[in-house]
């Protein structure tokens, strides 16, 4: 009846979570696009240079310092792979321009793209120095690809007249090279550019990484709920895991490998991505799944062929457009089930995931020579929507689990006392029923009320050891019950052997409610004993044997034939109804020797679990 409301409230904070962490990310938003205005705004009014270079001289050489001839005009953006196919190493750029006056607020160097790292010079002053190039042994040197160059240059660098401005850059035939168009412009002309390639390039995937750290945290959250690591959870881990890897890495091996290694981590990530999306699809056709798998495998196959064959390149991002195929046919799939479902997450889902292979068609279409060399690369970016998402996804999960949880344990101790009334109402109120009845006569056999009073006791004795369960461990149990036997035993001239063979395996199933009902059968095959076979030595054995625990109780009184010694619910067939539930095995064998009950109680109970659960609910509910 709580199940439902429940839901909704669970439902309803896990809206409230996503629609927080929404709001978050549109200030952060509101807050880009503001600077942005504002900063385009500023523009006006003020006079000063602003100068854009689409020509340069040009001229391939190793050294320090700029050569003197050799020198060849080039159109910029100049992509190496078109205009100098085979050039790898040190070439040098020459830009020279003409000022009236050196301008008189300082003047800010843009460059949108440089592969693979550069050094700036203003009329032989160099602008950034520091900089790391690759080293001769093909380490690897500092990334400026991945970040516009934005270089404040103070109004003492320029002169009047003419200005020579000179680029000494270090490409690579193995990853695409060369030098965008240039802008010199006052801070504020280029301002609303440079933040916009700027937040697209590095704001961007630094926020990625946090919302990936969120949603690891929220997915690792929802398996410690869960209690249990399956293969979608292991595949989302590595997946987020893999894509931030994809981000931040550095890695000291060479340019070509360096792509080898990525193409791995990425592909990698797309095939877990794909299972996991496949599965949420709810759609199961069949021999897709080995096709996920087979593309992945030949594509890290074909990168790791290539790269063992020297053509280790950022070309071997082409490779992957079978994956890209793939993946659409996975991403439809999950827009289909989200149409069918009308789930709102779902096609989120799909749709940033769709964003997303768009941008990697539109990087993979760059490489192919098909747009412009420095035009802006969304694969990192189009990523950012899909992580959110996946950030409240997680993050839904997780707040869904906790309350589950939480209702979950609420009903486990509403249960458990449920339990415990029921079998005081049935075991020790019962006895304390009779007893009275008994007590209110005035013929009262006094020995017969006190053995009521006593089963009382003994009842009362058995709930608790009950409940002082030792995770799923049964020799303690067998220990208290020993304990207080005893002296009950030796009152009575009984001897009690106890022969238990440790270690004994811990039993699966081992509850509060089944501990009760292995120590009531143990109680009544004793109490039987004392009650009708007058037995001198009573054995009391457990051992383990196989994938069972054997449990038994021995007595050398008088045996029986046929018929059970004692009838109703503190008899034979209460122990083998009590056994049953238990989906144990109980076997008498009685003689004029004496009278043996064996218990075999299975390991485990996986394969049954759900049947014994049913059974006890049973005597929970239908015995009240």
């Amino acid at each position: 009846m709580n199940a439902v409301p429940g839901a909704r409230v669970a439902r309803r904070r896990a809206g409230r979570a996503a629609a927080w962490l929404a709001g978050c990310l549109l200030i952060v938003l509101g807050w880009l696009s503001t600077s942005v205005a504002l900063a385009a705004s500023a523009a006006g009014g003020e006079t000063a240079p602003d100068l854009s270079f689409k020509h340069a001289l040009f001229a391939p050489a190793a050294g320090a310092m700029p050569p003197r001839e050799g020198w060849t005009a080039v159109r910029l953006p100049d992509n190496w792979r078109r205009s100098h196919p085979r050039l790898a190493g040190f070439a040098w750029y020459r830009i020279p321009f003409d000022l009236h006056a050196p301008p008189e607020q300082p003047m800010v160097l843009f460059v949108p793209h440089v592969a693979l790292a550069a050094e700036f010079w203003l009329n032989g002053s160099l602008l950034n120095p520091g900089v790391r190039f690759d080293g001769p042994d093909g380490s690897l040197g500092a990334r400026m690809a991945d970040e516009p160059v934005h270089l404040i240059l103070p109004t003492g660098l320029f002169r009047s007249g003419r200005n020579v401005l000179e680029i000494r850059l270090q490409g690579s035939e193995k990853v695409r090279s060369g030098l965008s168009a240039i802008r010199l412009a006052p801070e504020h002309a280029v301002r609303s550019s440079w933040r916009w390639r700027y937040a697209m390039q590095v704001v961007i995937p630094y926020a990625m990484l946090v919302v990936l750290g969120a949603a690891l945290c929220f997915l690792a959250a929802h398996i410690w709920l869960q209690r249990r690591l399956t293969v979608v959870h292991l595949l989302l881990m590595v997946a987020v895991i893999s894509t931030t890897s994809y981000t931040f890495l550095e890695l000291p091996i060479m340019r070509g490998e360096e792509q080898t290694v990525r193409v791995g981590i990425t592909t990698s990530m797309y095939w877990m991505l794909c299972v996991f999306g496949y599965r949420m699809s709810g759609v199961r056709i069949r021999g897709l799944l080995w096709v996920i798998h087979i593309s992945s495998a030949l594509t890290l196959l074909a990168a790791l062929a290539l790269t063992i064959a020297g053509e280790a390149s950022d070309r071997l991002w082409l490779i992957t457009w079978l994956h890209v195929a793939v993946r659409a046919v996975v991403v439809a799939l999950l827009l289909r089930h989200a149409w069918q479902r009308r789930s709102t997450k779902l096609a989120l889902l799909g749709l940033t995931a769709a964003l997303w292979l768009v941008t990697i068609a539109q990087s993979n279409l760059i490489l192919m020579e098909l747009l412009p060399w420095d035009a802006f690369r969304w694969s990192i970016v189009g990523a950012a929507p899909f992580c959110v998402v996946l950030l409240f996804f997680f993050a839904e999960r997780f707040i869904l689990d906790r309350d589950k949880a939480a209702s979950e344990q609420r009903a486990a101790i509403q249960a458990e006392r449920n339990r415990i009334l029921q079998d005081m109402h049935d075991g020790m109120g019962s006895h304390l029923i009779t007893a009275l009845h008994l007590a209110r006569r005035e013929d009262v056999n006094r020995a017969e009320l006190a053995r009521t009073i006593e089963e009382s006791l003994q009842d009362l004795r058995l709930i608790i050891d009950s409940l002082d369960l030792t995770e799923q461990d049964l020799l303690p149990l067998l220990g208290n019950l020993r304990f207080r036997l005893a002296p009950r035993l030796r009152a009575l001239g009984i001897t009690l052997e106890w022969d238990v063979r440790p270690p004994l395996p811990e039993l699966d199933y081992l509850t509060p409610d089944s501990a009760l009902a292995v120590l009531r059968i143990v109680q009544e095959a004793i109490n039987n004993a004392l009650q009708h076979a007058a037995p001198t030595h009573i054995r009391l054995s457990a051992r383990a044997d196989g994938d069972a625990v054997y449990v038994q109780v021995v007595d050398d009184g008088r045996g029986f034939d046929g018929a059970p010694r004692s009838t109703g619910s503190r008899g034979l067939s209460g122990m083998r109804l009590r056994a049953a539930r238990l989906q144990a095995a109980l076997s008498i064998d009685s003689s004029s020797a004496g009278t043996e009950v064996t218990l075999r109680l299975p390991v485990s109970l996986h394969a049954v679990g759900g049947e014994m659960a049913r059974g006890f609910a049973w005597r929970r509910t239908g015995a009240a």
